[in-house]
């Protein structure tokens, strides 16, 4: 007989992930309050603020369902549905509700194939997760641009423009040009297509660490948080870049099969 009770322990990640999907139901929200051309970017750096909240909470819940023992379907459907909010969704709107909505149609065509690739990202995701047999060994490699990932590397370009190092040293005219917009559909169509490719891209949180490296990789890691504090959108923008730029990296591990690190 089925108790009306619930340990909390098993609560807590579900708890996560709809934290998750309520920040990028927020996102969508703020960006919708951007003025294009009012020169007011508070309400799309609050939402790119609320996609990283997303990203950090995606990255919380499943490792918190697996230490507590509390994963579930129930669980993985749900932690898909909010990553398609989160990482589909609320990229895509923000995208247009910026730049692409002066493209018109072709805009929004490109930001409908962006939020239809996530979604396709995901679905195939999860088949392949409940096909995969109790103790199969984990890949270093995803198949194409993972979901979350994706959020923040079709971003780049906004991340760049809110940047005040930038627009400092380089000038802010660049933002206003004419050319923008036609890179950033352009750089979006790449990213919705790297999302469904069966490309292979590395796996962060599955790489192994050569022991006489941590040194200096805890080094680093506090050398990035002085960078985050200095200006987090250009620090956000350049680790977005480099990990579109470990694909050939990744695509040579995979044929080797060799450690990537």
């Amino acid at each position: 007989m089925r108790t009306r009770e619930v340990e909390l322990r098993k609560l807590l990640p579900n708890l996560l992930t709809a934290g998750a999907l309520c920040a990028g139901v927020a996102s969508i929200y703020f960006a919708q309050r951007y003025v294009p051309g009012s020169g007011d970017h508070g309400p799309l750096m609050r939402a790119v603020g609320l996609i990283g909240l997303s990203f950090i909470l995606d990255g919380l819940d499943g490792r918190l369902a697996r230490l507590l023992r509390a994963t579930s379907r129930f669980g993985e459907r749900f932690d898909s549905l909010s990553d398609f909010v989160a990482f589909g969704l609320a990229p895509a709107f923000i995208l247009y509700r910026w730049l692409l909505g002066g493209l018109d149609e072709l805009g929004f065509a490109v930001v409908v194939m962006y939020a239809l690739c996530a979604a396709i990202r995901l679905a195939r995701f999860a088949r392949q997760a409940g096909r995969k047999p109790a103790g199969a060994a984990v890949s270093r490699f995803f198949q194409g641009l993972p979901a979350p990932a994706a959020g923040f590397v079709v971003l780049l370009p906004l991340l760049a423009a809110l940047s005040p190092t930038l627009t400092r040293y380089v000038g802010g005219t660049w933002v206003n040009s004419g050319w923008l917009p036609w890179v950033v559909l352009a750089h979006t169509v790449g990213v919705s297509l790297l999302m469904v490719s069966t490309i292979p891209m590395l796996s962060v949180k599955h790489m192994k660490v050569d022991r006489r490296v941590l040194v200096p990789l805890m080094v680093g890691i506090g050398v990035l948080a002085v960078f985050l504090a200095k200006d987090a959108w250009l620090t956000l923008a350049v680790l977005a870049g480099l990990y579109l730029l470990s694909l050939p990296l990744a695509v040579r591990a995979r044929k080797r099969e060799v450690p990537v690190l």
